[in-house]
């Protein structure tokens, strides 16, 4: 988890956009650890998880606009990152964590509150 988290922390601070190769490896680990620890992760690393998704689904929206030759697989890794960051959503709200309250969980990452 961590391993993933610390990456996504070195994309959001990159200047220029991360090349298409490791975007989509970044997204298969993503989804291959959500796949498999995804039932037994606590409710901090949901936060996480939920915000590298989010990022991760914006990220590939704006590509599929821009690449036309990748803009189905770039849809579809957004399709999938949504489907998991409204998936952790609604259970930490069942776990009793209000979308507000995720949401100032989330601007906490990275040191993005301090922006």
């Amino acid at each position: 988890m961590e391993t993933l988290y610390n990456k996504m922390g070195e994309f959001i601070k990159m200047e220029d956009l991360l090349p298409a190769d490791e975007f989509f490896a970044y997204y298969k680990d993503v989804i291959a650890y959500l796949q498999e620890k995804y039932q037994d992760e606590n409710q901090e690393n949901l936060i996480k998880l939920k915000a590298i998704c989010a990022i991760v689904y914006q990220n590939a929206f704006a590509r599929a606009k821009m690449d036309i030759k990748n803009r189905n697989k770039f849809r579809k890794i957004g399709d999938k990152c949504q489907f998991w960051a409204n998936a952790i959503e609604l259970r930490l709200v069942k776990e009793g964590l209000s979308a507000d309250e995720q949401e100032q969980m989330e601007q906490k990452l990275w040191g993005r509150d301090a922006e």
